[in-house]
Formats: C-alpha cells, sequence, structure tokens
C-alpha cells in the first residue's frame, strides 16, 4: 500500500512506499522532473549528486500521446536516466482524480522505455506561487501561464535530490 493508506503505486515508485526500490541512480545521472498538470507540464533538470534543479521550461499540453512523445525525445536528447513525475496526493496523503491521472500519464512514458519515479509534490504549488511572487519580476512576468509549473517541477526535483543524497 502507498503511504497515507492509498492504493498501490503504478507506473512508478512514490518515495516513501513499501514497493521494491529500483537500482540507484548513478552519481550525475541527469533527470527530468514534471510538474503533470491538465493544461501544462512544468519541467525542470537536475543532475544525481546535486541538490540544484534547473527550470526547462513548460509543455503545453497536447494529448498523452504527443506528450509523452515529446517527453521521451527530451529524455534521449538529454540523456536524461529517469523521469521524475510529482504526485498530487492531499495533505493526509489520501489519492484523489488528478492522482489517477498523473499516475496514468506516468504509466504511459514507462511503456515508452522511460524509468519513472514519484516524488511527493504536495505544497509545491503554493511554495512556487510564493517564491514567484516574491521573485522580483515584474507582475506581467510573474503572472505569464507555466511559471509557476515550472517552478513547481524544480521543487519536485530538487526535494528527489535531497532525499536520494540524504539515502546515500
Amino acid at each position: 500500500m502507498a503511504a497515507g493508506g492509498g492504493r498501490r503505486p503504478r507506473g512508478g515508485r512514490l518515495s516513501g512506499t513499501d514497493q521494491p526500490l529500483p537500482p540507484p541512480l548513478e552519481a550525475g545521472a541527469r533527470l527530468l522532473a514534471l510538474d503533470v498538470g491538465d493544461a501544462r507540464i512544468g519541467l525542470a533538470i537536475g543532475t544525481v549528486g546535486s541538490l540544484l534543479a534547473l527550470g526547462r521550461g513548460v509543455l503545453t499540453r497536447q494529448g498523452t500521446r504527443k506528450d509523452v512523445a515529446t517527453l521521451l525525445r527530451m529524455l534521449a536528447d538529454d540523456g536524461a536516466a529517469a523521469v521524475i513525475v510529482g504526485l498530487p496526493v492531499r495533505l493526509g496523503g489520501e489519492e484523489s482524480a488528478q492522482t489517477d491521472r498523473v499516475r496514468r500519464f506516468a504509466a504511459a512514458l514507462e511503456s515508452g522505455g522511460a524509468r519513472v519515479e514519484f516524488e511527493d509534490e504536495r505544497l509545491t504549488t503554493r511554495i512556487a506561487q510564493r517564491q514567484v511572487g516574491s521573485s522580483g519580476l515584474p507582475r506581467s512576468r510573474r503572472q505569464e501561464k507555466g511559471r509557476l509549473d515550472e517552478a513547481a517541477a524544480v521543487l519536485i526535483l530538487e526535494s528527489y535530490l535531497r532525499r536520494v543524497k540524504a539515502q546515500a
């Protein structure tokens, strides 16, 4: 069972579950993180062994098949070893309809050959809103659609990188 009494993860692994762990990623392995939403997917990149992630922009959703194909090309072009997908669970750890949509999307990535791991994304959008709001950018830039999605992907990946480093 997943942490918080939810269903067993499909299409990847959520940190902190009792699922078998995949082989650890080697230091220096490149990662692509996703904040999957209904309209956009926030993107971030990073490297195992580092604690910093960099925003990579957003992908405007065009349907799962096209989105997966685009992301698989990005993985290949970047030489990324894995995709870290933010898993939206409720504050109490319960899963929702959005959790199911993200799991199905992650399963499609896995079917395409990607290694997928989940990272709990609770509160990342709220934290991203605070960071972007206090960034000193002009109001028009702060309100651009996608800026929060990208910032949330950065937070998801940095959370994953901290956890992996602590386990090393």
